[in-house]
C-alpha cells in the first residue's frame, strides 16, 4: 500500500501549548512509519520557541522551520545551538547575501531554497554552494509556483549535489487549470523531470489569453 511518508504541519497561530499537543499526538499515531516536520512561518518568540523546539525535539519532530522572527538573529544562533530538532531558515533568506550572513552566524542547520525569492535558479544554486561549504544541509522549497517555476526549480535542485531534506514542489498539483500544453508529471510521489530542451515545457498560447488582464 502506497501511504504518504512525509508530513509538514504549519503551526504557531494557535495558543503554543494547544499547537504542541496537536503536533505530538500526530507523530504519536504515525511512529516511524513518516517523517513530521513544523512550519511556524516566524510566529513564537525566542521564549516560546525555546520551550518548544526542545518539547518538538525531544517528540521525534525532525524539522523545525522558521520558529521566530528573521530579524531576530541573536535568538536563531542561539536557538540553533540548544534545539534537539534542526532548524530551517526559510523567511531568513531573501537574497543570497542573507544565506552568507547567516551560514557565518551559525543562525540554522537547513537551509530552504527556493528560486521567486533568492532572485532565480542562480540565485539560488549560489546560496546551496554558500550552504554545502558551510556544512548546511538543504531542502527544496516552493512558493506553490505553477508548472514553469515549479520545473525552473527542479531543473536547479537537480544539479545538486545532495538535497538532505528533499523537496516540496507540489505547486502544479493545486492548479484547477493549466496554462502549458505538457503539465509536469507526478508518479508515487516523485516529480518527472523531461529530457526535452529548456524546461521541457510549452506555453497553451490560447488558455494563457483566458486569463491575460487588460
Amino acid at each position: 500500500i502506497r501511504r504518504h511518508r512525509l508530513f509538514k504541519l504549519k503551526i504557531g497561530a494557535n495558543p503554543l501549548e494547544q499547537d504542541l499537543k496537536h503536533v505530538v499526538a500526530i507523530k504519536r499515531e504515525l511512529g516511524e512509519r513518516a517523517s513530521v516536520r513544523v512550519d511556524v512561518n516566524q510566529y513564537w518568540d525566542e521564549s516560546q520557541a525555546l520551550r518548544a523546539c526542545q518539547v518538538l525535539g525531544d517528540n521525534g519532530i525532525d524539522l523545525i522551520e522558521q520558529p521566530i522572527s528573521r530579524i531576530n538573529r541573536g535568538g536563531q544562533v542561539r536557538l540553533n545551538q540548544r534545539s534537539p530538532a534542526p532548524i530551517m531558515a526559510d523567511e531568513s533568506i531573501e537574497s543570497v547575501e542573507d544565506a552568507f550572513s547567516l551560514a557565518a552566524d551559525g543562525a540554522a542547520s537547513i537551509f530552504a531554497l527556493k528560486i521567486a525569492k533568492n532572485g532565480g535558479p542562480r540565485a539560488v544554486l549560489r546560496t546551496a554552494q554558500i550552504a554545502e561549504a558551510a556544512g548546511i544541509a538543504l531542502y527544496g522549497g516552493t512558493m506553490l509556483e505553477g508548472s514553469i517555476g515549479t520545473l525552473a526549480s527542479a531543473h536547479a535542485f537537480l544539479t545538486l549535489r545532495q538535497l538532505t531534506w528533499g523537496t516540496e514542489l507540489f505547486g502544479p498539483l493545486l492548479l484547477t487549470e493549466e496554462i502549458v500544453n505538457e503539465p509536469p508529471q507526478y508518479h508515487d510521489f516523485q516529480l518527472h523531470v523531461p529530457r526535452t530542451p529548456g524546461l521541457g515545457l510549452s506555453l497553451d498560447e490560447a488558455r494563457l489569453a483566458r486569463f491575460a488582464r487588460r
